[in-house]
């Protein structure tokens, strides 16, 4: 009994594995440091925190690059969200 249990468990965890992978973030680190840098230079958010400006970049380049959606859709979306 205890080995026809395991040859049921053993299959359904590695299912469960394969179907529920970890979030991975597509874009790179300078992706989100060069979005940091040049939204840091945009005048039209002057005063900002750099909580926000990082919360908006990571947004962003999780909607452009790992769900491959509208650039400017994802960037107004993503500042809504961000620059209350």
């Amino acid at each position: 009994m205890k080995k026809i249990m395991q040859l049921i468990l053993i299959p359904f965890l590695l299912l469960v594995l394969i179907a529920l992978p970890p979030i991975v973030r597509a874009y790179e680190k300078i992706q989100l440091d060069d979005c940091i840098s040049s939204a840091r230079g945009n005048a039209s958010i002057e005063g900002v925190s750099e909580s926000s400006i990082k919360k908006y970049c990571d947004c962003a380049l999780d909607l452009i690059v790992d769900q491959r959606q509208d650039v400017r859709e994802s960037g107004y979306e993503c500042a809504l969200k961000s620059f209350k």
